[in-house]
C-alpha cells in the first residue's frame, strides 16, 4: 500500500478523534460555566488532594534527610501541606475563597511581570500584545480582589469553564486543520508524479 494513502488514512482518523475529543471538552467546559460554584468546590477539593499526596511524598523524602535541620523543616512543610490539603477538602467553601484570593494575587503579579517583560520586546516587535495581556490580567485580578469574597462563588468555576471551552475549541480547530491537510496531501500527490 502506498505510504501516502496510509498517511491520509491515519490523518483522517486522527482528525476525527481530535475533533470528537474537542467536542467533549467543549461540552464539559459549558457545564462547568453553567455550574461555577460546584466546579469551584471540586477544583478546591482536587487541590486539597494534590497537597495531601505531595505532603505524604515530601514526608517520605524527609525520612532520608542527612541532617537534623533540613529534616525538621521537611517534616514541618510536609505536615503543613497535609493539613492544608485536609482543610481544603473538609471546608471547600472557605478553601474556595482562599483559592480565589490567590488567583487574584496571581493575576495581578503575572500582569505586572508581563508588562515589565513587554518593554524588552517592544523594540523587536510583539511586546504590545504582552503589554495588553498584562493589563488585562491586572484588571481581572483587581476585579476579583475588589469583589472578594462574594466573587469566590463563581470566579474559579467560570475561569475553569472558559479555559476548558477554549481548550475544546482548540482541539476542534486542530482536528479541522488536520482534516484539511489531508486534501493538501492529495493535491500535492496529483502533481508529484508529473514532475518526477
Amino acid at each position: 500500500m502506498d505510504k501516502n494513502i496510509l498517511l491520509q488514512t491515519a490523518l483522517e482518523k486522527s482528525s476525527k478523534a481530535v475533533a470528537l475529543i474537542g467536542s467533549i471538552i467543549l461540552l464539559f467546559g459549558i457545564i462547568v460555566i453553567v455550574y461555577p460554584l460546584s466546579a469551584g468546590k471540586i477544583a478546591t477539593i482536587c487541590i486539597g488532594i494534590i497537597l495531601i499526596v505531595g505532603g505524604i511524598l515530601r514526608l517520605s523524602f524527609a525520612i532520608y534527610s542527612a541532617s537534623m535541620g533540613p529534616l525538621l523543616l521537611r517534616y514541618l512543610f510536609s505536615l503543613l501541606m497535609i493539613l492544608t490539603g485536609a482543610w481544603l477538602i473538609i471546608t471547600p467553601e472557605a478553601g474556595l475563597e482562599t483559592v480565589t484570593l490567590v488567583l487574584a494575587l496571581f493575576l495581578i503579579i503575572d500582569g505586572i511581570t508581563s508588562i515589565i517583560y513587554s518593554f524588552t520586546l517592544i523594540p523587536i516587535g510583539g511586546g504590545v500584545y504582552l503589554l495588553i495581556n498584562g493589563l488585562i490580567g491586572i484588571l481581572i485580578g483587581i476585579f476579583i480582589w475588589s469583589n472578594w469574597p462574594e466573587a469566590s462563588n463563581y470566579i474559579i468555576g467560570i475561569y475553569l469553564g472558559v479555559k476548558i471551552v477554549i481548550e475544546g475549541l482548540a482541539f476542534i480547530l486542530t482536528g479541522r486543520t488536520i482534516g484539511k491537510s489531508i486534501y493538501l496531501i492529495s493535491f500535492v500527490n496529483l502533481f508529484k508524479y508529473e514532475f518526477y
